[in-house]
This record gives structure tokens, C-alpha cells and sequence, in this order.
């Protein structure tokens, strides 16, 4: 039974991930088709690590989907963006603790506000 739930699990990512892709196209075809561009060589994109994005699962989404568009050669480089939280206790933006949740990585306290690492960001796109 747990085979099948990570089975469906995986499918529902992979999914996800998709229609992300395809939304994604329809932007980067608008864009070129306002610039007058014939082609799109590559596409980059911020991908915050809270994003609910696998980053695997979208890049092969995105070689699945840009077939027979005007991206159907570009490639898309994916910047990581990292969690970072507002600490309250050392009043600053801090990382934090890897595999402890939203934990100030310099002082310890608990820190629920979010700074950075939910991005989906299409930043640029190299046209030809």
C-alpha cells in the first residue's frame, strides 16, 4: 500500500510540475512574441528551496513541454534560492538550521517569518 500512495504521490508532483512548465511557456512565448523573437535560447528562473517546486520533477516537465514551441531548444538554468527568516532575537534576516525547521541558525530562537525561499520567478530569457 505505501507503494502505491508514493506511486501516487510521485505522479501528482510530476503533475504539478507540468502545468507549471506549460504556464511558464505561455509566458516566455509572450514575452518573445512582444520582443519580435523567432527563438528562445534559454530561460532562467529563481526557485525559492519552500517553493512546493521539485526542481527535478520541472526540469524534465520542461523538456517534456517545450517541444514544438518557440523555447523548444532552450534550456532552463534554475537559481536556488535559499530559506531565509526575519529573527526577531537578533533583529536581522538570518538562515536557518538545516533539518530543524525555521530555526535562527545563529542564536536558535524560532523564527515563523519568512523571508526568502518561497520564490517561482521567471528573471530572464536569452532570445534569438
Amino acid at each position: 500500500m505505501e507503494s502505491l500512495f508514493r506511486w501516487g504521490c510521485e505522479r501528482k508532483c510530476a503533475m504539478h510540475e507540468l502545468s507549471l512548465a506549460l504556464s511558464l511557456l505561455d509566458e516566455v512565448g509572450a514575452a518573445a512574441a512582444r520582443e519580435g523573437a523567432t527563438r528562445v535560447a534559454s530561460v532562467h528562473l529563481r526557485l525559492g528551496r519552500m517553493s512546493g517546486v521539485v526542481r527535478d520533477a520541472l526540469l524534465f516537465a520542461w523538456d517534456l513541454a517545450r517541444a514544438d514551441t518557440i523555447a523548444s531548444d532552450a534550456t532552463l538554468v534554475i537559481d536556488e534560492v535559499p530559506v531565509a527568516v526575519w529573527c526577531a532575537h537578533c533583529a536581522g534576516e538570518r538562515s536557518v538550521r538545516a533539518g530543524e525547521g525555521l530555526i535562527c541558525a545563529q542564536c536558535g530562537a524560532v523564527t515563523p517569518t519568512i523571508v526568502r525561499g518561497r520564490e517561482l520567478e521567471l528573471v530572464a530569457m536569452e532570445v534569438l
